[in-house]
């Protein structure tokens, strides 16, 4: 058996892969079954495989990665070469079913359907490529699946698809000799030793390791080490002494210091980068540019307030643990109640703020106009600060419960945030004069949930 016939086997032997083929699979037989509707030219009817064709490259590129950041590999000979031939395989593959849709375009003769059906694949396989090498080029790339609803969103506004396939179509040798000139550019690119030395030894996020704790964690912990590695050329003295003074007033064994050390390990690099004028005048600067952007949104403008309940899940409560620590079951529940407690406070004061910068912008910003379509700046509804108040807690909770499964603690969450951000009228998604009871019910549930949790259940164990 060949190395990359061995490296070919994790496309069905990682079962995460299945979920992700079904997803694409229903995305193949929705862009056919436009085709039975009449295959009509200029539509861009014809171009799906070429949407997907990133997005395969992008989720594909990373298993070899994954593979060359195990040192182990650099023992097998002949490894350094295989990614690119993984790659390719899998592009050529996929774009040669792809193109063949093709054939039943209108209107071409049998020579021209010849031309246009590998001016079909090339196409599509300069769009694998492109992102398969960005995935290479840039550590934890997959985290730009993040921007495909984005990029999709801005590809029907434009009409992306019709303008692809009138290029396809009308200048076919051209976007042949582009793709020959591409894919030899992405082999030599590909096969350059320095990537695989790049990768070696270095820690990274996979394909779907945003399901995997264990190796998010690890991810994290390296991530941890290496900023505050950073800070230590140039720490903020307040936010050790501020912490580690309210900590040293409390028995090593004490309640008091547990919670403080909490806060001081959730909050302890972020207040020190935020003292750093650099820092903080990033975190202005984006800001505003969220608060423009969001603006012309019209009513998904108000998204800004559920976006911190997604934000949070990534967070880990300190609970659970799979090392002997000194804090008992009381000192982790009333840790985690008082870092759940900070952490809404702090972002419901920070949205609010952030929301209300859109008041002011309101009067000044201009319209836009774009394709014939008017973007007109509109503030956030600031009514619905108590938004936040009311997600953290009903996140927190889903991820107690679901601590050890993972995909189902993701799926309920992305449920959470697709319910409120498709709502008709996102405004009115809970009246104002009722908001109280809402939020503390999630409250009472998430503490009677983390009081359980800390007190019955195993807080231990490799899960």
């Amino acid at each position: 058996m060949s190395i990359l016939t061995v490296n070919l086997k994790h496309l069905y032997q990682r079962r995460g892969f299945w979920l992700v083929y079904v997803i694409l699979g229903l995305f193949a037989f929705a862009g056919i079954a436009v085709l039975f509707k009449g295959p009509e030219a200029g539509q861009g009817r014809f171009t799906g495989f070429v949407v997907l064709a990133p997005v395969v490259g992008l989720l594909l590129a990373v298993l070899p990665i994954e593979v060359l950041s195990k040192p182990f590999s650099y023992c097998l000979p002949g490894h350094r070469k295989v990614p690119r031939r993984f790659v390719f395989c899998v592009g050529i593959v996929f774009n040669l079913f792809g193109s063949l849709l093709f054939f039943v375009y209108p209107y071409l003769n049998a020579g021209q359907l010849v031309l246009v059906v590998c001016s079909a694949f090339f196409a599509g396989l300069i769009s694998y490529l492109l992102v398969a090498g960005l995935a290479f080029g840039v550590r934890n790339s997959v985290a730009f699946i993040g921007l495909l609803p984005l990029i999709i969103v801005a590809g029907q506004f434009f009409d992306l698809h019709t303008v692809i396939e009138g290029v396809i179509v009308g200048n076919p040798l051209v976007v042949i000799l582009v793709g020959v000139l591409s894919s030899v550019l992405a082999w030599l690119w590909l096969g350059d030793a320095r990537l695989a030395r790049r990768y070696c030894g270095v820690p990274g996020i996979g394909s779907l390791d945003a399901w995997n704790r264990d190796k998010m964690q690890k991810y994290r912990q390296v991530r941890l080490a290496k900023k505050w590695d950073k800070l230590k050329k140039h720490p903020s003295p307040w936010v050790e002494t501020f912490f580690l003074g309210r900590m040293n007033r409390y028995d090593y064994v004490s309640t008091g210091r547990y919670i403080w050390g909490g806060l001081y390990t959730a909050f302890g690099i972020a207040l020190s980068q935020l003292s750093q004028w650099k820092e903080a005048f990033s975190g202005v600067f984006l800001a505003l540019v969220l608060v423009c952007f969001l603006g012309y949104m019209g009513p998904g403008r108000n998204i800004l307030f559920i976006m911190p309940g997604f934000i949070i899940a990534q967070m880990r409560l300190p609970v659970y643990s799979s090392m002997l620590i000194s804090g008992g079951r009381n000192e982790r529940y009333r840790g985690a109640m008082t870092l759940v407690i900070t952490t809404a406070v702090l972002i419901t004061v920070l949205v609010t703020i952030v929301a209300a910068l859109s008041l002011p912008l309101a009067a000044i910003m201009p319209d836009i106009t774009l394709r014939g379509r008017t973007f007109a700046f509109y503030a956030m509804n600031i009514e619905l600060f108590f938004i936040p108040l009311l997600m953290i807690p009903i996140v927190f909770t889903i991820q107690l419960i679901f601590y050890r499964k993972p995909i189902f603690m993701m799926l309920l969450i992305m449920l959470l945030f697709m319910l409120l951000f498709w709502h008709e009228q996102f405004g009115a998604v809970i009246n104002p004069m009722y908001i109280v009871s809402p939020v503390v019910l999630s409250w009472v549930l998430f503490l009677l949930v983390l009081r359980y949790v800390c007190t019955r259940r195993s807080l231990v164990g490799q899960g």
